[in-house]
């Protein structure tokens, strides 16, 4: 789309080949190698008594075993591991490697396991990825990074950072929020020829990360992993490294690596449940902008009823169920019986009579839970503070999940929740930051840092996979204040269907505030579609432009339908058009216009599925913009071809058209409205 005043940039067509073979080969070959027996590339680095791995691992004894197409790896995986033995202090470092054979991707975390009878030197600077690529000495590079989501307008915005000769970025997790910043990256760079090539870098550690890309003399080193490590291992212990996928890819640009990725993504990492895949569901949030804390049984229910026939698929009950004094004040108020949690003055029947009528009228039951947060004077704080790292010492603070006990008792109760309340999504919350409080615990060990931060991550994915192994059909949405724990480790267990707080702003319900956080729907799509295919946030308006805004294969809904004058018939339009796009959005992904948070700018993005060689456009004219027309070049075109192609200006299609393929790559647009969106499906037709 090429509005002529706001002359806004496109990314140039590209026919898209679905041949995988080249970068799977490519993936393959550099994981052979990086984790040999030979230890000249190794992938990974640290510190170990003062002295670089570097300096001492040659010296180490190594063994490398394989696994092909066994029963744990199946025949789309080959494992490999390299184990590296310490002969003087019995340290042993296994870095165990996927190479995903159908799709491009090198996926490794790396285990330090004291074998010995004493406790090691102290282990520190563990870089899970420590690798350098060569480019043509002098080449400048780009460093394609996302915003993470900090509650701002621009959560999830793309933008590039040039890495001239000499030139280095480090940057890291704050606050122990994996995704306060984003742990995925892309660094592209050329070669003489001007072939791109590139180097996707995801991480996988839901605490403190750190992260650095260095461009110097030809190399570009990149580096991540954990950033406050400084400890030793009693005999018997062990620790790991963050989970790295790395993706490296030639010939084409860095649209055709996001898609490889995504592929990787859909295929090795996203979860399941009973075998398929866990798409976001279009729920509706029930009393979570209107009563809050005043929510009850009779006013839950009466948003269950609003919206019957509409088409949803989930009903989402959210913080303010607990009690007995509602969000925050009751977080830590969980515990046996679970009948004692329930605030039985808004909630008579208990909880159990709403998951109840959530099954009859057919919908999944979606349930808000913050099991890391513990406020004073609660359950937890009074029974167990022994489990809480609690600086202000009255039992008030942070949730300790590195403890097993306190991990099983949290995990019992989750369970016996979920199954008294039927709930089909587990929606955890996350609203405290956690490095305070490991660092709390640091200071009285300093040769132990880093070590309750370790536990604790390892324990929130052991009681989420516990949580997921004993509730067949369950899934997880990934909240912690709005997607500020969007990491490789939590993608493979969970979805966030509230990837940002900023949406939040909608309360107000005026219409400028509303399209408002369609702008910013339409942004974080653009922008996190990249990396994670399924994410949603929270929409308001059932108009074509705002529901389709926070469409993204599912939508969290958030208007009121109760009442008299609401347009449930427009809605029921909306959910029917969601249910039929969405397959789409599996499909490869390009931002063909990005304009960022400028209310006067343009978002448009193609969903390409090459397999069925059709396709989805979702043009959006924002509510300032002055454009009415432009152009906009699709990609993944056959310009040989024709291809039936349907416009949608409202939810009602136009009647369907031919059209030569070279037309439908300049394509021509209009939107006669701001804002105003089209949807537009294509096909193929014939050669």
């Amino acid at each position: 789309m090429v509005p002529e005043s706001a002359k806004l940039s496109v990314m140039s067509m590209q026919s898209e080949s679905d041949n995988m073979a080249a970068p799977i080969a490519l993936n393959r070959a550099w994981a052979v190698k990086a984790f040999s027996a030979s230890l000249t590339d190794l992938p990974f680095s640290f510190v170990y008594g003062g002295r670089s791995s570097a300096e001492f691992l040659p010296g180490w004894h190594c063994e490398v075993e394989d696994e092909d197409d066994d029963e744990a790896t199946g025949d789309t995986v080959h494992r490999q591991t390299l184990i590296l033995t310490d002969p003087a202090t019995h340290l042993e470092v296994r870095a165990v490697c996927l190479t995903y054979l159908d799709t491009p991707g090198v996926d490794w975390t790396v285990y330090f396991t004291n074998n010995g009878t004493q406790d090691t030197p102290v282990i520190e600077q563990v870089m899970a990825v420590d690798t350098v690529v060569a480019t043509r000495s002098g080449a400048p590079a780009v460093l394609h990074r996302l915003n993470g989501s900090t509650c701002a307008v621009d959560d999830w915005m793309p933008f590039d950072q040039p890495l001239l000769d000499g030139e280095r970025v480090d940057f890291a997790a704050t606050a122990g929020r994996s995704s306060n910043v984003s742990p995925w990256f892309n660094v592209e760079w050329g070669n003489g020829d001007q072939i791109a090539s590139g180097l996707i870098t995801a991480i996988g550690w839901s605490g403190q990360w750190c992260a650095s890309v260095e461009n110097a003399e030809g190399r570009l080193r990149i580096q991540a992993g954990l950033q406050n490590l400084h400890s030793v291992l009693h005999p018997g212990e062990r620790l790991r490294s963050p989970r790295i996928l790395q993706l490296h890819w030639q010939s084409g640009d860095q649209y055709h690596a996001y898609n490889l990725f995504r592929r990787t993504m859909v295929a090795h990492i996203m979860p399941r449940r009973n075998g398929q895949l866990v798409t976001p569901p279009i729920v509706h949030l029930s009393t979570s902008f209107y009563e809050l804390n005043d929510s009850n049984e009779q006013n839950v229910l009466s948003h269950l009823q609003a919206i019957d026939g509409l088409g949803f698929e989930m009903f989402w009950l959210d913080a303010y169920w607990t009690g007995p004094t509602g969000f925050p004040q009751s977080m830590g108020n969980y515990g046996f019986p679970i009948e004692r949690v329930e605030p039985v003055d808004r909630f008579p029947r208990g909880l159990a009579a709403i998951g109840a009528a959530v099954a009859k009228a057919g919908l999944g039951f979606v349930m808000w839970f913050e099991p890391e947060r513990v406020a004073a004077s609660t359950f937890l704080a009074i029974e167990h503070p022994e489990w809480v790292i609690s600086p202000a010492g009255d039992g008030s603070g942070l949730f300790n999940l590195g403890i097993p006990a306190a991990r099983r008792y949290m995990t019992d109760y989750l369970n016996a929740a979920i199954k008294a309340y039927q709930v089909a999504c587990l929606r955890i919350d996350y609203n405290i930051d956690p490095l305070p409080f490991w660092r709390y615990t640091d200071v009285m060990n300093a040769d132990r840092a880093g070590m309750v931060e370790m536990r604790y991550v390892e324990g929130l994915y052991r009681m989420w996979d516990d949580i997921l192994a004993a509730n067949q059909g369950l899934f997880i949405d990934n909240c912690a204040s709005g997607g500020r724990r969007i990491d490789l480790e939590t993608m493979s267990r969970s979805i966030p269907l509230w990837r940002s707080d900023n949406t939040c702003d909608m309360l107000d319900k005026k219409p400028a505030t509303k399209a408002l956080a369609a702008l910013k729907n339409q942004l974080m799509s653009a922008g996190l579609n990249r990396y994670v295919p399924f994410s949603t946030c929270g929409q308001m308006g059932a108009t074509p432009y705002l529901f389709r805004s926070g469409f993204n294969a599912g939508i969290a809904f958030v208007e009121d339908a109760r009442p008299a004058d609401y347009p449930r018939d427009l809605l029921k339009q909306g959910i029917a058009e969601g249910k039929r796009i969405r397959k789409y959005f599996l499909g490869n992904f390009y931002p063909l216009v990005e304009s960022g948070v400028d209310p006067s700018g343009w978002c448009v993005t193609q969903y390409h599925r090459p397999a069925e060689n059709d396709g989805l456009l979702m043009a959006f004219r924002r509510d300032q913009s002055p454009d009415a027309q432009g152009v906009c070049r699709l990609r993944d075109i056959d310009p040989g071809a024709a291809y039936r192609v349907t416009v949608y200006r409202g939810y009602a299609p136009e009647p369907p058209m031919t059209m030569p393929g070279a037309s439908l790559q300049e394509l021509a647009l209009a939107i006669d409205t701001a804002p105003g969106s089209v949807l537009i499906e294509y096909v193929l037709d014939s050669y």
